[in-house]
């Protein structure tokens, strides 16, 4: 699934060539993907301007001239991609918006878990209102405190805590498990347990570690490309994840690989305690 850094990537690259573009005409193909129905969806948007796009978690933010918004969410493997008049709709194609300059945004989603909720700001999806705090713009000590409080309710596992969407805004399995090796804590540890000096850790390396897979453009590992159609690179840096069973770059221990929280898991029995 795209994280933080796959969907603000996407982000990035998009703006510049829909902001101010007037949507000329909508085509739903998964009638399940969009809210409201097909029919009112296709309708609202049409001759809409695009005046903005946000990221907030892993939601994409298009801000319409009507006031309202458009919430794109990828889920596992959707892709939101900028193409040409004449680019052919590729297999799995969702729902199309093509634009008044020729161009067109196609939402392509072979799982078809992928969603797009058109909604006034004064009602905004709950998947949005139940957001935590986002990683890389809150203060440190405000969301160490936020870490901590959360922390002291749990006895799960600590990658559990830090997936849960409704603590931390964008963070997923891959950068969990990067996190995580490079604060040298257990994803198994108690959350309950985790020291305010470990909990330190965590967020320096949180926050190293999503701005360097910025730097890079996001992780392509199976399905995720910009908005342009173009991979990331950071998936050439990961230290555990994806690496299972391969030599800890640090130790040189044989990595683990776990269910933990519900999710597959990388992570170094000697290097993490």
């Amino acid at each position: 699934m795209p994280e933080l850094p796959e969907v603000e990537t996407i982000r990035r690259s998009l703006l510049p060539l829909v902001q101010g573009a007037v949507i000329d005409k909508v085509q739903v193909f998964l009638a399940k993907a969009v809210k409201p129905a097909p029919a009112e969806f296709e309708t609202a948007l049409t001759g809409k301007r695009i005046t903005g796009l946000a990221r907030r978690g892993k939601y994409l933010l298009f801000q319409l001239d009507s006031g309202q918004c458009l919430a794109f969410h990828l889920r596992m493997a959707g892709r939101l991609v900028w193409q040409s008049g004449t680019a052919p709709l590729a297999k799995h194609t969702t729902l199309v918006m093509k634009l008044q300059d020729g161009k067109s945004l196609h939402f392509v989603d072979p799982r078809k878990f992928g969603t797009a909720v058109l909604f006034p700001p004064a009602a905004p999806p709950a998947g949005l209102t139940a957001l935590g705090l986002e990683p890389l713009t809150t203060e440190k000590e405000e969301l160490l405190a936020v870490l901590a409080k959360a922390a002291a309710r749990r006895s799960g596992p600590v990658k559990g805590l830090l997936l849960d969407q409704q603590v931390l805004a964008g963070l997923g399995n891959i950068y969990a498990d990067e996190v995580l090796f490079a604060a040298g804590v257990s994803p198994l540890r108690p959350a309950r347990e985790v020291t305010r000096a470990e909990w330190e850790k965590i967020y320096d390396s949180m926050v190293r570690i999503l701005n360097a897979s910025l730097a890079h453009r996001g992780t392509s590992q199976r399905d995720y490309v910009d908005g342009r159609g173009k991979a990331g690179e950071f998936q050439n840096y990961l230290k555990v994840y994806g690496r299972k069973k391969e030599p800890c770059v640090n130790c040189g221990a044989q990595l683990v690989y776990a269910r933990v929280a519900g999710r597959g898991t990388h992570y170094c029995s000697t290097c993490q305690r």
